[in-house]
């Protein structure tokens, strides 16, 4: 018996998205992050530093789910811009966190942890969040940086098995 009489047997068949599905899901997805966009370029208009407040981190958010909804609605055939879709989803993942790690302004984890209130030169909520987010900022650029690089590789692979004339 074939695995997939066993999982349909099983009651546990496994079903995968039709294409006119994947493509509905995904446009909702990237409307979403859109519309996330929209709201942090809104909420930012009336900001004297942009950089250093807070809905800033919405515009990379928004990115991350357009970016995610373009992936999902893309056929499979597409894989070069599937893997860009992937390369930029990724990048704007870590910047995310790279702006929360590195950013200008206050980014403490616990505001109520009872260390919090000691001052000086270690403030470890302020410390611990810095130290906490940037190692994660770090990971996520070297996610990031291998994306790209595979998405670079995708094209001279493409270039390389092309044939001459």
């Amino acid at each position: 018996m074939g695995s997939s009489r066993k999982a349909k047997a099983s009651g546990t068949a496994k079903k995968d998205l039709s294409p006119g599905q994947r493509v509905a899901i995904g446009l909702a997805v990237i409307a979403m992050g859109i519309g996330v966009v929209a709201l942090g370029v809104d909420a930012l208009a009336n900001k004297a530093d942009k950089f250093a407040a807070g809905e800033f981190a919405a515009l990379p958010v928004g990115m991350v789910f357009a970016f995610g909804g373009a992936l999902l609605a893309l056929p499979r055939s597409f894989a070069r811009m599937r893997s860009l879709m992937a390369a930029l989803m990724i990048t704007a993942l870590a910047l995310t966190a790279d702006w929360i790690a590195f950013g200008p302004g206050e980014s403490s984890l616990w505001s109520g942890f009872s260390l919090n209130s000691v001052r000086g030169p270690l403030q470890t909520g302020h410390m611990l969040g810095r130290v906490l987010f940037g190692i994660g900022a770090v990971l996520a650029d070297l996610l990031a940086l291998w994306a790209w690089v595979r998405f670079v590789v995708s094209l001279g692979g493409a270039a390389a098995t092309a044939p001459r004339r």
